[in-house]
């Protein structure tokens, strides 16, 4: 996911990181001939990357998490809705209906919340 540089500052090893709008860092480093950043050595070469967007990997990550304890959850509240209809001894389609009742009405807050802080403690 594209964030915008909303800042630098210099590491404990005096290496330049981008601040990103998302509230992560992204190290910005002028490492020739491997990484060719003249730009981060000034101060005007940085001023000049303000509000420019880089890709944020760690977005990237909670976002896929966020989407698996997602898809998690509406499989979990299915499988339950499912087991519980052929316990009330409904028919197949019935368990099916009830399957896709409990995936509507599922809360998927709690898993997002877990997600998001597992990213959080990961971080």
């Amino acid at each position: 996911m594209k964030q915008p540089i909303t800042g630098f500052h210099l590491d404990e090893e005096n290496h330049w990181v981008a601040d990103l709008g998302c509230g992560h860092r992204q190290h910005m480093r002028h490492d020739p001939p491997w990484m060719e950043r003249p730009w981060i050595l000034t101060e005007e070469g940085r001023r000049s990357r303000l509000g420019v967007e880089l890709e944020c990997n760690r977005c990237d990550e909670a976002g896929r998490a966020v989407a698996e304890a997602v898809r998690e959850a509406l499989a979990s509240a299915a499988r339950q809705a499912y087991e519980d209809g052929g316990m009330s001894g409904l028919c197949a389609e019935g368990r099916w209906d009830l399957a896709l009742d409990a995936m509507r009405a599922a809360d998927l807050t709690p898993a997002i919340r877990r997600a998001l802080g597992q990213e959080r403690q990961d971080g």
